[in-house]
């Protein structure tokens, strides 16, 4: 696989693409996505996940794309002196278990700005009014996510971004999160979760470990 990198320093930025991509939007739920782990030195698996799912990581982003919008690896590490900041293209894609490897949804973490905006675009124009909607933007910082339930594809769909911020504010970007689950899938609860206090939860809402309804409670 060719690849193209390159550098550039205050701060430290990698970009690495690459020619071939698997869609994540053709991505069937329940289907065995091994193929797609095939080369293992590229993902790293995940046990400590919500949903009662594990997930296959992996920073290569550039071997995905969703629709005509396709990511390039990413990299940013402050450059100042002590400075532990850093910020990473990323994908977690979430699977019932190691071994049938039975495809649940994945959150897609993407720092490049222009394809964070080009990703968004294309959800909202793809999926119309969202059920969910918050945006703040002012004092050149941007905080926006929006929530989609798509039964049609039995999915859930979250899309989040915020202006970050590293050298002393001196250097900005807007970071993008890209949310898509299986719709129903529900949220494990912790071992230490108080026995009462969740089943007065789940007595007021029955739904209420479900991912559409977690995802709603992070709007105002």
């Amino acid at each position: 696989m060719k690849k193209t990198f390159f550098l550039l320093t205050l701060p430290l930025l990698i970009i690495s693409c690459t020619t071939t991509s698997t869609d994540l939007e053709t991505l069937k739920f329940d289907t065995d996505i091994l193929s797609i782990i095939k080369d293992s030195t590229k993902f790293e698996k995940d046990k400590n996940v919500d949903y009662g799912n594990v997930a296959y990581v992996t920073e290569e982003v550039d071997i995905f794309k969703y629709g005509n919008v396709v990511f390039s690896n990413l990299k940013m590490r402050d450059t100042e002196k002590n400075s532990l900041i850093s910020y990473t293209s990323s994908i977690s894609l979430y699977v019932d278990n190691f071994k049938s490897n039975k495809f649940s949804g994945y959150i897609l973490t993407i720092e490049n700005e222009k394809e964070g905006i080009e990703l968004l675009n294309y959800i909202k124009g793809k999926f119309g009014k969202p059920l969910r909607e918050n945006i703040y933007n002012k004092n050149n910082h941007l905080q926006s996510n929006y929530l989609w339930d798509d039964k049609k594809r039995n999915q859930v769909v979250y899309i989040s971004q915020n202006t970050e911020s590293f050298s002393g504010g001196k250097n900005k970007f807007i970071s993008t999160e890209l949310t898509v689950l299986k719709r129903g899938l529900k949220l494990v609860p912790d071992e230490g979760t108080d026995p009462e206090k969740l089943k007065k939860i789940l007595e007021e809402n029955p739904n209420a470990l479900e991912v559409i309804e977690i995802l709603k409670n992070r709007f105002y």
